[in-house]
């Protein structure tokens, strides 16, 4: 769950001073922890509420539970100020855009600033998927004239300065050279080497997304109109993020402009939205879920606290949604915040009766267990690799036959860029790294491997398996297979082996293992070659088998 940090001066300017134990006690009717509480105040959301990663959002949470303020915030909006063009050069970068304009802001101070920012960097890193998927750029609007344009160009082809920088780069310059351009320019490659813009009606760069904003629209204390773009690649996630953003600088006094998006195939959308949504539930059905036996007006009440607008008649709730709230999806989420708000700690609890649950492992675990006790007994020592793994650790080192595996679009290191298929070239590499340790040499590993399967939704199934490698001067295929053996007598299997050539076990020396008649696994002594080429310098026979048991 995310946690945000802000100033206790800039929250009280806000609002009022709060004491530890006063700020505690009114946390506990929200969804928000106090993780901290000094010259900053430190606060862990729960992720399905970003309204609450905002200072002014908690502010204005804090407002309703306390009572002070109730029902829906009212907001001064004005209609359609400008337009937001769209280019259809986007769609094959960043295909959205929504934008909108706060005017008389009041941001004086440097921490109501530093809120904003950390606000925003938070959306980021959580909504926004590390901005994959949601990134806003925030604008001092008296350097922007009028309309946006939001479209691709050439990198080669733009030039402004970056913020932060002070001397004009190429768009490809700051994508190789700036710390933001390294971290993030995978977001937008393409083969055509084009990059998204966020421009005014004279073309000067305000942002390029989801990248870096320009230094000509910088944010300074002072600044009272403020243009917010919000770009990425899921619409109802960037509309959302833009609520979020907007309701809080309204919340500091800012009048709300919205803006007509204008997108290529002819769609105009007028963002942000300015209607709360209507959601309706029975309040019998609120009273059953919560427990209690509460009038409309309590219930009423305390949705009102949750800065909700609600009425009930006739049995029927209705409540109205701000745009900002994105967890009301069902009238069980109404039930829930009438919980919360009037306390969790209120409402008794009755133990179910005639019900008697225990928990118990999963097959498989209970499977791996038992394998873990065979393999131990054996004399093995157990190994643990991590499921993450590389192309050349996983095929080219141990000279197996490259096939699809699941791969890291934006791996952090190349060491951990694919997902393996097998376990057997782990323990390859463990061995190798322990030459030094004397032989005999007998490890094994219980663990999942993930395999392509094209008839799952997903298209990807994980696979429980066990593999061992056993090294030493005289070992054999018969060494290992005796131990193979052991294993399945003791798991209740019977076992078969069928002739196989596959790399990069020696030819001859190999064999598909079979439960049932079904292939499980593979058995055989690793080709000598192989291993020199590891650092191995004593023959290795390893086995890997499928433990098939359902899984949930």
């Amino acid at each position: 769950m995310p946690v945000v940090s802000f100033s206790r001066r800039e929250m009280e300017r806000l609002w009022r001073g709060l004491s530890e134990e006063e700020l505690i006690d009114l946390l506990d009717f929200t969804k928000l922890n106090l993780e901290s509480f000094g010259e900053e105040v430190e606060f862990e959301v729960t992720s399905d509420r970003m309204d609450l990663v905002t200072l002014e959002g908690i502010v204005r949470c804090l407002k309703g539970i306390s009572s002070e303020e109730l029902g829906l915030p009212e907001y001064r909006v004005r209609r359609k100020a400008f337009e937001v063009r769209v280019g259809e050069g986007v769609s094959k970068v960043r295909p959205y855009v929504v934008a909108a304009l706060v005017r008389d802001v009041d941001l004086r101070t440097e921490e109501s600033l530093e809120a904003l920012i950390e606000a925003q960097e938070k959306i980021h890193d959580t909504l926004g998927r590390k901005r994959r998927r949601v990134a806003i750029g925030l604008h001092d609007f008296s350097k922007v004239k009028p309309p946006i344009i939001y479209d691709v160009k050439r990198a080669e082809e733009v030039h402004f300065v970056p913020l932060g920088e002070y001397a004009e780069m190429s768009a490809k310059e700051i994508l190789e050279q700036t710390e933001k351009g390294k971290i993030y320019s995978h977001l937008i490659a393409n083969p055509e080497n084009l990059v998204p813009l966020i421009m005014d009606s004279r073309e000067e760069v305000l942002s390029m997304p989801p990248i870096i904003n320009s230094e000509l629209t910088r944010l300074t204390p002072g600044v009272r109109d403020i243009f917010i773009d919000v770009t990425g690649t899921d619409l109802k996630a960037i509309w959302y993020a833009l609520e979020i953003i907007s309701s809080a600088l309204a919340e500091r006094g800012g009048e709300i402009s919205t803006l007509d998006i204008l997108y290529p195939d002819g769609r105009r959308i007028e963002t942000p939205r300015h209607e709360p949504e209507v959601m309706e539930a029975d309040l019998d059905f609120i009273r059953s879920i919560v427990g209690l036996n509460l009038s409309g007006d309590d219930v009423v009440t305390q949705l009102l606290r949750a800065r909700l607008g609600a009425e009930c008649s006739d049995g029927k709730v209705r409540v109205l949604i701000p745009g900002y709230r994105s967890d009301f999806l069902h009238p069980i989420d109404l039930a829930e915040e009438v919980s919360i708000t009037l306390g969790l700690n209120k409402i008794g609890y009755e133990l179910p009766k005639n019900v008697m649950t225990v928990g118990k492992p999963h097959p498989v675990e209970r499977v791996s267990r038992k394998v873990r006790t065979v393999m131990i007994g054996l004399g093995y020592q157990e190994v643990l690799n991590y499921i993450m793994t590389s192309r050349a650790s996983l095929f080219h080192m141990v000279d197996r036959e490259e096939r699809e595996v699941v791969e890291i679009s934006n791996p952090v290191s190349e060491s951990y860029s694919v997902l393996r298929d097998a376990l057997f070239p782990g323990l390859l590499a463990f061995l190798a790294n322990n030459t030094h340790v004397r032989y005999p040499q007998k490890v094994f590993e219980i663990g999942d491997v993930v395999l392509i399967d094209e008839r799952l939704e997903n298209k990807t199934r994980d696979e429980r398996r066990v593999a061992a490698a056993y090294a030493d001067d005289s070992v054999g295929f018969e060494d290992i297979y005796s131990h193979l053996k052991v294993l399945f007598e003791n798991l209740s299997y019977g076992i078969e082996l069928e002739p196989r050539r596959e790399r990069p076990f020696i030819e001859g020396r190999c064999a598909s293992v079979l439960k049932d008649g079904e292939e499980v696994g593979v058995i055989g002594e690793i080709d000598p070659e192989v291993l020199l080429k590891l650092g191995i310098t004593v023959p290795v026979a390893v086995f890997e088998v499928a433990l098939k048991v359902p899984r949930s």
